[in-house]
């Protein structure tokens, strides 16, 4: 679902690959382990990519990415509480640590509490104004709450040129809550054109939580 923040291989490993804070003194063995996890976490194979993070904490403590991976997969399972739980434990280590406060906003969104998850996702957006994703959750809040003066506007605000699909998903969310599934999809297949499918697996994931979509 969700969790293009957490699920991009790059940022949730950029702590290791800075060699920074709690990551210093993580080897290469142990950031192999957590990329294995992290590319079963994408397929959604839950029980493999925790073995790999069973693996990788057998080697030193648990750091801020494997305790957000075992609290993304919680999420992912509806565990809501443990993974808040495990994402705050993330948090506890590396108070700056993206991926985890991304999930926190996450939880609630989930849940269908979008006035609760939205001035969490503000505030990631108020720090990295760039981050399309984070754009998305905050236009999908107003669109799910049926706000449509606020979720136009915010739609408005969504450019063509983007480094993700973005604007052709937060289109074709338009076209779904308005009753126009048959544009929506061509949306869809728009964006599918011109982005590769880890890009757009990011953003299709609302569709089928949603149920807009089946899942492949």
């Amino acid at each position: 679902m969700r969790f293009a923040s957490l699920l991009s291989l790059a940022l949730l490993l950029s702590p290791i690959a800075r060699g920074q804070d709690k990551s210093a003194s993580i080897t290469p063995a142990h950031e192999s382990l957590l990329r294995d996890a992290m590319r079963r976490f994408v397929v959604r194979d839950w029980d493999k990519a925790l073995e790999f993070i069973d693996k990788a904490d057998a080697m030193d403590k648990p750091t801020p990415v494997s305790l957000n991976i075992r609290g993304a997969i919680a999420i992912e399972q509806k565990h809501f509480d443990e993974g808040r739980k495990l994402c705050l434990q993330a948090l506890n280590d590396d108070p700056t640590f993206y991926p985890a406060r991304f999930n926190l906003a996450e939880i609630p969104f989930v849940q269908g509490k979008y006035a609760e998850a939205r001035p969490m996702f503000e505030k990631l957006r108020d720090e990295n104004p760039k981050d399309e994703l984070v754009q998305f959750r905050i236009y999908m809040t107003y669109l799910l709450e049926k706000d449509d003066d606020a979720a136009k506007q915010e739609l408005d605000g969504i450019q063509f040129y983007s480094m993700t699909p973005v604007y052709y998903f937060a289109h074709a969310a338009w076209e779904m809550t308005h009753g126009n599934k048959p544009e929506a999809l061509k949306w869809i297949e728009r964006g599918k054109y011109v982005f590769p499918p880890g890009a757009v697996r990011f953003y299709a994931d609302v569709f089928y939580d949603l149920g807009w979509m089946e899942r492949p």
